[in-house]
Formats: structure tokens, sequence, C-alpha cells
């Protein structure tokens, strides 16, 4: 059995993309679905949401992807498994892009867990477990399991040890 993670994160825009242009994102992402639903509409979110994921990356200019890539490669190293990133907005690949490409990559068992650990979260109660969803259904060959919700004991004795180091 081939198992493959995929870290979902919710992703941030670049420094240096132009804040008006995530602002106007940010505005076709909420406007009312009577709005919304206009084709030129819709054609310009996709074109924004487009350029900003696929805007050029480094270091200096996205400290939350780099860092998440480094998180990745933590978790790959103390798992013994492969690790693909995928973002939920800002930042590429999507996270049904990383399951795809896990899956396409002979993948038997694809297990999605969210850097976002909080409950009640919209992205991580709703939208990532519609993607993986949406993934079993193009895959009905690959066992997807999305790793949701956390222990909460466990993450709340992460964030003990982790302010322990401070006191």
């Amino acid at each position: 059995m081939k198992t493959v993670i995929v870290l979902a994160a919710h992703g941030a825009p670049p420094t240096d993309y132009p804040p008006q242009r995530v602002g106007m994102l940010m505005a076709l992402e909420f406007a009312p679905r009577r709005i919304t639903h206009l084709g030129f509409l819709r054609a310009k979110r996709a074109a924004l949401d487009r350029e900003v994921r696929t805007w050029r990356r480094t270091g200096e200019n996205d400290p939350y992807k780099n860092g998440v890539e480094q998180l990745a490669a933590q978790i790959a190293k103390h798992a013994g498994l492969p690790v693909i990133v995928g973002y939920n907005e800002f930042c590429a690949p999507t996270i049904a892009e990383a399951i795809d490409h896990a899956a396409q990559d002979n993948a038997t068992q694809v297990i999605v867990a969210t850097t976002m650990l909080t409950r009640g979260g919209e992205h991580s109660e709703i939208e990532i477990r519609a993607l993986v969803e949406a993934a079993q259904a193009r895959h009905p060959q690959v066992r997807i399991v999305y790793a949701w919700p956390p222990d909460g004991e466990r993450v709340a004795q992460l964030f003990a040890a982790e302010v322990k180091r401070f006191v």
C-alpha cells in the first residue's frame, strides 16, 4: 500500500502581490450570489485567483508558504511518508490538485491533514471535507481520508509544551 499525506494549509498572498487585487478578489469571493452569477464577475474572480496562486514565490515574499513547506518536510521525516502540500487559497497547488497528484502518482491511500487545528473554522470543517469527498468520487480506487478533527487533548498538549519553553 502506498500512502501519501496531503497537508492542507490556508495560504497567504505574497507580500509583493498588489493589495488592491487581494481586496478585489476577497470582495468578489464574498459578494452576494445575485451579483457573482454574472459571467464577467466570475471570470474576473477566477483570473485574480489564478494570478495570485501562480505569482512567483520566494522565502522573502511568502514566508508562510516557506514555513508550510518546511513543516511538510518535517512531517515527511517523522511519518516516513511522502507529503504534498495543497493550499485552500492564494497559493498553488490547490488542495484538490495535491490530492489528484497523489492519486495520479499511484497512491492507494491519501491522508489529508490540515494545519488549521481548531474546530469551527469553515475551511477545515466544511471546505476541505467537501474537497476530500469530491476527490474520493474522482478517484474511487484510492482510499482518501480526512484526518479531522484533530484530538483536542493532543493539540492542547502541543500548545502547552510550546508555551512552557518560554516560561
